[in-house]
């Protein structure tokens, strides 16, 4: 799964490199802000969990699981520090 992201001014870049720099950024802010209000922090010993959608294949996954290697916020895929948690979206109605 190589795909790229476009810019509305028609720009590309590859969308791992989009979704583990945001993976990245977002990690040194909760980590920041973690180590503000609690002092020192090991990073190997957080369990980081990442939202996607439950509609996902495996490979969608597996991307996810990739950029937040190539983030460097889990040293595998396999790794126990990361948790990937199913969103579920209902839709309610009017009866």
């Amino acid at each position: 799964m190589h795909t790229n992201a476009r810019a509305v001014d028609g720009r590309e870049m590859p969308l791992m490199t989009i979704i583990s720099q945001t993976l990245r950024y977002i990690a040194e802010k909760a980590l920041y802000k973690l180590q503000e209000q609690v002092g020192k922090v090991i990073p190997a010993k957080i369990r980081w969990v990442l939202t996607v959608p439950a509609l996902w294949s495996e490979e969608h996954k597996l991307f996810m699981k990739k950029a937040a290697v190539e983030a460097k916020i889990i040293e595998s895929t396999s790794s126990p520090n990361l948790l990937l948690c199913l969103e579920v979206t209902t839709i309610m109605r009017k009866i």
